[in-house]
């Protein structure tokens, strides 16, 4: 899977999570630039990209991702 495909998928999840089809995800898209991202629903997007991706990130990882990248 390339970069693009990447993305692709990962913007598809976050407009299913955040039910807003006009959210448009770049490699610097942070918490701050998408109504509702926060702590609480960082995790639960989180679990729904380890789903997408069909991955595990660990666990003390998580609170630190603070971007798409």
């Amino acid at each position: 899977m390339d970069r693009e495909e990447i993305l692709s998928k990962l913007q598809s999840v976050f407009r299913e999570f955040f039910d807003d089809d006009t959210i448009a995800v770049n490699m610097e898209t942070v918490r701050d630039d998408i109504k509702g991202w926060d702590s609480v629903s960082h995790i639960q997007l989180v679990f729904e990209i380890e789903e997408a991706f069909d991955a595990v990130f660990p666990a003390d990882e998580i609170p630190n991702m603070v971007s798409v990248k």
